[in-house]
């Protein structure tokens, strides 16, 4: 890496540590959320299979908690294990019989302590973002694509978000108040979006070395 990148990586991460600080929590009792708590939220709203947690973790909880499909059946097979969620067995017609989990009353109790011991801090990670740190390394087309169909995210996840807060009529107050942050977040960056990225354009260009053109 030449030493004008390095200078800019240097300066940049120098940036980061003056003007943001990390929520510190010392308090030995906080925890880190995991799937197994996130099959326990989901749970206690409602007994549900495999299947219909999954597509809660796609539909739901994705807009601000991230885990993999495989992790859920093993998760669900410890929450077993352990007596904190329960299952019954559902035949099918022309299908493979499938399970219909349940929280137990352990289960509930493992949960309220998860939620008064788990850490309240916020991680974040982008892959639009990242492209973007490296765009001067880019052509103007791709640079121009990946704007677009960030943009068109933002308005397809604002889109979805705005719809279950006006469908929804179960709410309770706080599950409110997570789609009010997702939609005002979303409305900031799609602001950000529209506003920056022509003239962001003019200025990678602008800002190019005559190795980097």
């Amino acid at each position: 890496m030449g030493n004008k990148a390095w200078a800019r990586l240097a300066d940049l991460t120098t940036t980061r540590f003056i003007i943001y600080i990390e929520p510190t929590y010392n308090d030995p009792i906080y925890i880190k959320m995991n799937t197994h708590h996130l099959c326990l939220g989901i749970l206690c709203l409602g007994e549900a299979s495999g299947y219909e947690i999954k597509k809660a973790f796609e539909e739901t909880f994705s807009h601000f908690q991230a885990t993999s499909y495989g992790s859920i059946y093993p998760a669900l097979a410890k929450l077993t294990e352990q007596g904190l969620v329960s299952y019954r067995e559902e035949t099918q017609e022309k299908r493979p019989t499938k399970k219909v989990f349940t929280i137990t009353e352990a289960g509930y109790t493992a949960f309220y302590q998860t939620l008064l011991k788990s850490e309240p801090s916020e991680q974040y990670r982008s892959d639009f973002l990242f492209l973007m740190m490296f765009a001067h390394l880019l052509p103007q087309e791709h640079i121009q694509t990946l704007l677009s169909k960030q943009t068109e995210h933002l308005k397809a996840e604002l889109g979805i978000l705005e719809r279950i807060i006006a469908d929804c009529q179960t709410l309770t107050p706080g599950m409110r108040f997570t789609l009010e942050y997702g939609i005002a977040a979303n409305q900031a960056l799609l602001r950000l979006m529209q506003q920056r990225s022509n003239a962001l354009i003019e200025e990678i260009n602008a800002a190019r070395s005559p190795l980097e053109s």
